[in-house]
């Protein structure tokens, strides 16, 4: 919902006009700003976590040439702070769903998919071909995926 709409909603509500007759303005565009701010630091972290999965895929399944040493230096030290943007994803999600009442239009879920599909495909190659090996990447995948489904199933075991 746009930051101008979410004032129109809170200008026509009852229940924020004081008993003068007033609306606070200041209410309202305190309010709109909070929730774009959350929208906002949705995409910032929607767009990491984005960037890291492909780099993860890539990272395994193509070699990197030269840099490849350097590349899964730098994905390795960013595996925290991405499992840190995905607890922030879910504290947030959880407390507009308990806040706002309305159904989340930020898909998350489907990282948790896509992890586990990396995951059980890089198994696979790590099973079957040569080629693969369980090094740093896949102890990354593996780490990831597993925090992911435990993450993902409590938010499901505890819903509001």
């Amino acid at each position: 919902m746009s930051w101008w709409l979410n004032i129109i909603e809170y200008l026509k509500n009852s229940e924020d006009i004081s008993a003068d007759g007033n609306v606070s303005v200041k209410k309202a565009v305190t309010k709109a700003l909070a929730e774009s701010a959350v929208d906002l630091l949705y995409y910032i972290v929607g767009l990491f976590t984005t960037l890291y999965f492909f780099v993860a895929a890539y990272l395994f399944f193509l070699d990197a040439g030269v840099y490849n040493g350097l590349f899964i230096k730098i994905f390795d030290s960013l595996s925290e702070p991405y499992l840190g943007s995905v607890g922030i994803y879910v504290i947030l999600k959880e407390v507009r769903k308990r806040q706002l009442k309305t159904k989340s239009k930020h898909l998350g879920e489907y990282f948790v998919f896509s992890w586990l599909i990396l995951f059980i495909v890089a198994v696979g190659f790590v099973w079957i071909s040569p080629n693969y090996h369980f090094d740093e990447i896949m102890g990354a995948i593996t780490t990831i995926t597993l925090a992911l489904t435990v993450i993902y199933t409590g938010g499901l075991l505890h819903k509001p």
